[in-house]
């Protein structure tokens, strides 16, 4: 049934924890938020996995703001909000990823965490015989041409946001590529065909989105998404012949997701903050005396 939830099931939801637990509330987007937080919350701090994505939970801390329900944060990605050449107001209720999203915060906070996860599984590669055809897997080398592909998708997905295209990118898979067509243009092309846009904007969208990718190549925490980079990085060892599929690379990540990472996030220590001014522990991490 959660699927059928709406911003204000939502918010009666988060209400009655409120009103029946001690603890403090944070509401993330989903349940991958919410796996990768859940062992790192002490009692103090109870955790909601929102439904309906980010605007569902967006719109549900407005109503938690303007009935002025305390004892409750919301954490949301940031998305594209900073390339959609528009004012994006949050209520103070909520918590905002710095980069693209909370994965992406993570991975910024502690870059040996996916490095760690690509070494893991292609160290059987790396045992093949010298005279073998196939280069040696590299985690550093990997990681970085998984989130150049993962951008160049983030560039149509830019694209989509600035022109209301509504473009389905659910029908887009990086496994149909091949090495060849790693290329922006290649990519808006084909993610257009399969949305059913005709040859004449088409030809528009594959321009802007090659245009796009110059603006923010380099910049992957803010733009790629962590769905995206984690397929990218399945499609790229497949290269190398080291098969796994981008969930299994996605929950790798995850189980390795400490201290570190979570500490040095912006949002990490707000919420810390927050808790402390209600005399509550909230994440069981220590980086010192916060102040308020």
């Amino acid at each position: 049934m959660r699927e059928y939830l709406n911003e204000n099931t939502l918010f009666a939801t988060v209400a009655m924890y409120v009103q029946e637990t001690s603890a403090l509330v944070l509401v993330v987007e989903g349940d991958d938020d919410h796996l990768v937080l859940k062992h790192h919350c002490s009692s103090d701090l109870r955790l909601i996995a929102g439904v309906g994505g980010r605007e569902q939970v967006l719109r549900a801390a407005t109503l938690a703001s303007r009935r002025n329900l305390n004892g409750v944060r919301f954490l949301v990605d940031r998305d594209y909000d900073d390339y959609t050449f528009s004012d994006n107001e949050y209520e103070q209720n909520v918590c905002v990823s710095r980069g693209h999203d909370l994965f992406m915060d993570l991975l910024s906070g502690n870059p040996a965490l996916l490095r760690r996860v690509i070494d893991v599984h292609s160290a059987s590669v790396r045992r093949r015989p010298k005279e073998s055809h196939l280069p040696v897997p590299d985690p550093t080398s990997i990681e970085q041409e998984a989130l150049e592909l993962a951008s160049r998708l983030a560039a149509v997905r830019i694209v989509n946001v600035r022109r209301n295209l509504s473009l389905d990118f659910k029908r887009f898979s990086f496994g149909a590529l091949n090495v060849r067509d790693f290329d922006t243009r290649v990519i808006a092309a084909m993610i257009m065909e399969r949305s059913g846009y005709g040859p004449e904007q088409t030809a528009e969208v594959v321009q802007d989105s090659a245009q796009v990718f110059e603006e923010i190549q380099g910049r992957h925490d803010a733009t790629v998404g962590d769905h995206d980079l984690f397929s990218a990085l399945a499609r790229v060892l497949r290269r190398y012949e080291v098969l796994v599929r981008d969930d299994v690379l996605h929950r790798s990540f995850i189980i390795g997701v400490d201290c570190a990472a979570l500490i040095a996030a912006d949002w990490f220590r707000e919420i810390q903050r927050w808790c402390a001014r209600n005399n509550r522990k909230g994440f069981t991490c220590r980086e010192g005396t916060l102040a308020a």
